[in-house]
């Protein structure tokens, strides 16, 4: 299966949500005319097309992550403010991109700049 990008597994997540709005609406007894025409006109999103969406997206979003801390680093960011960004410590954010950035340089070699990455730190 090729790779989706972020904002078309964000439409498949958001079109599910969409979709399961307007079903509640009928659930509870709203206007189940107009919600009958919505859920229409809304591509048909299953639960299970949602959470591997959802999935791939949270991936690909934690996969790019690591060049947004260094982004963060290069504008004077400290490491405590990237950790409360992130919800983790500032010891947790360090590691996280230790790791991260030694991974890139193992997958790619020189198409990553890791001087420039291990400057951030």
């Amino acid at each position: 299966m090729p790779q989706r990008d972020a904002q078309e597994l964000l439409s498949i997540w958001n079109t599910h949500e969409q979709r399961s709005t307007w079903r509640e609406v009928i659930r509870r007894g709203g206007d189940n005319d107009i919600a009958q025409r919505v859920l229409g006109e809304v591509t048909d999103v299953s639960a299970l097309e949602a959470l591997a969406a959802n999935r791939e997206l949270v991936e690909l979003l934690t996969a790019r992550r690591w060049y947004v801390i260094r982004d963060a680093r290069e504008a004077g960011a400290s490491w405590s403010e990237i950790g409360e960004a992130l919800g983790m410590s500032k010891q947790g954010a360090q590691d996280w991109y230790r790791r991260r950035i030694a991974e890139q340089v193992q997958d790619v070699g020189d198409q990553h700049d890791a001087e420039r990455a291990q400057q951030a730190l």
